[in-house]
């Protein structure tokens, strides 16, 4: 019992100190890395009189794990250490925005793109809201053939084979002249430009006049 009791005396007193520190187990590239030394000397009268760090930075420059150790050593010289791990990860920028909802494209429609004389053929501006002064460019040959629906705003024209419709009208019909002066077979082009959020805009199709509505042509004579 007496020997017992004389060990465990002689432990006590030449137990040495006690390292011991906390820091966050994750932090980010670059951030700030708090410390908080919790060493101590159990034994009575005794205190620590260096600390060295091993490893420890402020803030860490690279991704990955990095070994932190803290050694102490009290005024007998005995001394103690302890080592964390501490993982660095990169700092992810915020994700993009989502992207606004897609407007439709405008596009220029024709009822039919092949036509025959005296068919009528019908052009639209579809997807353009706020279209404003639209303008309809026709071929030389089917100059003064333009007629507007139903309800629409007549047009003024604006030079030769050049059309403004006004206010918002985004839609009109052309006649195919039969005439001896009417187009011959073949591909023409015509286009729309208008003016939508202060910019200017243009699109421009084809069609192909090809043979005589016969039907149109005893109708007129």
């Amino acid at each position: 019992m007496v020997g017992a009791l004389t060990l465990a005396l002689t432990a006590a007193v030449s137990s040495g100190p006690v390292a011991a520190f906390s820091a966050p187990a994750t932090v980010r590239v670059g951030s700030p890395v708090t410390y908080v030394d919790h060493s101590y000397d159990p034994a009575p009268g005794h205190h620590i009189t260096l600390r060295i760090w091993i490893g420890r930075q402020g803030s860490f420059s690279s991704a990955g794990s990095h070994r932190v150790t803290l050694v102490v050593e009290d005024d007998r010289g005995l001394m103690s250490s302890v080592s964390h791990t501490i993982t660095a990860v990169a700092i992810m920028p915020p994700p993009p925005p989502p992207p606004p909802p897609s407007q439709p494209t405008a596009s220029l429609l024709l009822s039919q793109t092949t036509v025959r004389r005296g068919d009528e053929l019908d052009v639209s501006l579809q997807n353009a809201p706020g279209a404003e002064d639209v303008r309809l460019t026709l071929p030389p040959a089917f100059l003064e053939t333009v007629d507007l629906p139903t309800g629409s705003i007549d047009y003024a024209q604006v030079n030769q084979g050049v059309f403004s419709l006004a206010g918002s009208a985004v839609a009109t019909t052309i006649w195919v002249p039969w005439t001896s002066a009417s187009p011959s077979d073949g591909s023409y082009t015509l286009s729309v430009a208008w003016k939508e959020d202060g910019s200017e805009h243009s699109l421009t199709t084809s069609f192909t006049v090809s043979g005589t509505d016969r039907l149109a042509l005893w109708t007129q004579s």
